[in-house]
């Protein structure tokens, strides 16, 4: 018996093709494995990235219910993903504290494992999404409203991309989670604030009025003002750019006010529609009262902490040309280029704050200009053009982004 085996394991004749065709078959289903698990995994992948939009949608979708979620993500899913066959995927939203939790699964047909009797894969994925309620939003918005601005309505365009991007935060947040605050500057600001912050304010206990910056280096901060004369906001240079025609009554006929974080949003757009420009260009000044607007002490109040954990804090600054206003600097001297270096340290304060600064060149090329806003808000920086569909893109996509921020996916 074992020469009649070793004599056939010897033998090559007419062996060749049923071997073949023995070795053929696991080879066959290996290699359709690997093909069906590598169409599974481009399926999931697929499925992810639609359920990721389909999260995203429940979740925003303002005071909805549970079922109400539910509905909008399965629409999203029927309208995004490509249909594989006449089954469509499970979708199942489900409201879980303060996220949405979503997951969807479908059975995939097989291509080549149906030779070893697997005819359907199962597809899945899961994510969660925090629901708009538990992140809120402070946004300040710095604008420019100097003479220039005026130029072929630029300020128009301006006040109306303001206005549709206040519009989307609003819509994409819960009730009280979301305030915004408005700083139109040119060579002043115009502020109300408790009269012992400022040096020209006499009698009663709120003072409105217009203001430059403080002695440096305190107009470099947001340190809340002593009984010391020197650190209040004051009155400083009544130089011709700010009397006569461009005096504080000016900027209050053209409602140049500043307005503290608010969720009124009818209140904002009405004066966003209301402002007017007037005289000459202070950046920095600006930066230093949106700054003070998003600091939890005095001398605004209603602002949330930085470390409360819930709150993320933002600044947007356009403005359309250089700094043409003098400011404080060093040794009690006052120039042009002070108010420069002072708005590159307003930034870098903030930023250390964990406060999100974008800046905006509206309108203009001019590498003073756009090197020092570069640095202000390094890779938050927009150069849109004077057409209106340019500025109303810019604040579009930093409302997206800002919106991104406060629903967050978790997975």
């Amino acid at each position: 018996m074992i020469r009649t085996c070793a004599a056939f394991l010897r033998s090559t004749s007419g062996s060749t093709g049923p071997l073949f065709g023995l070795l053929a078959i696991p080879a066959l289903l290996a290699a359709g494995v690997a093909v069906d698990f590598i169409r599974l995994s481009d399926r999931q992948t697929e499925l992810s990235a639609v359920l990721d939009g389909a999260a995203l949608a429940a979740a925003t979708a303002k005071n909805a219910s549970e079922a109400e979620r539910a509905s909008i993500a399965k629409s999203y899913v029927d309208k995004n993903l490509t249909k594989i066959d006449s089954t469509p995927p499970e979708v199942s939203i489900k409201l879980t504290g303060n996220s949405v939790i979503a997951t969807i699964s479908e059975d995939m047909p097989s291509l080549l494992m149906k030779l070893g009797g697997v005819d359907r894969m199962k597809a899945k994925a899961r994510t969660e999404v925090m629901l708009p309620g538990s992140g809120k939003a402070e946004v300040v918005l710095v604008l420019d409203y100097s003479g220039s601005m005026g130029e072929s309505g630029k300020y128009v365009r301006m006040a109306a991309a303001a206005k549709d991007m206040v519009a989307k935060l609003d819509a994409a947040s819960e009730d009280g989670s979301f305030k915004v605050g408005l700083v139109p500057f040119s060579a002043m600001v115009r502020t109300t604030m408790p009269v012992q912050y400022v040096t020209q304010a006499t009698g009663g206990a709120i003072w409105t009025g217009c203001t430059q910056d403080r002695y440096h280096p305190l107009n470099t901060g947001v340190t809340t003002p002593t009984s010391d004369a020197t650190s209040k906001w004051g009155y400083y240079d009544k130089t011709s750019e700010n009397s006569d025609n461009y005096d504080c009554s000016a900027y209050a006929t053209r409602q140049l006010n500043i307005l503290p974080l608010t969720d009124d949003f009818t209140r904002v757009k009405a004066q966003l529609d209301a402002m007017r420009p007037l005289g000459n260009t202070n950046i920095a000044l600006g930066a230093e009262f949106g700054w003070n607007l998003l600091d939890d002490a005095a001398p605004f109040s209603g602002t949330a902490s930085y470390t409360d954990g819930v709150t993320r804090k933002y600044l947007i600054l356009l403005t359309d040309g250089v700094q043409t206003s003098k400011q404080w600097g060093p040794g009690k001297s006052r120039n042009i280029q002070h108010g420069q270096q002072n708005l590159v340290s307003l930034c870098s304060g903030m930023r250390g704050k964990g406060i999100n600064v974008f800046s905006i060149a509206y309108d203009v090329t001019d590498k003073q200009v756009t090197n020092l806003l570069k640095d202000c808000a390094p890779g938050k920086y927009y150069e849109p053009d004077a057409d209106g569909k340019s500025i109303s893109l810019v604040f579009s996509e930093i409302a997206g982004q800002i919106s991104n921020e406060l629903v967050r996916l978790v997975r």
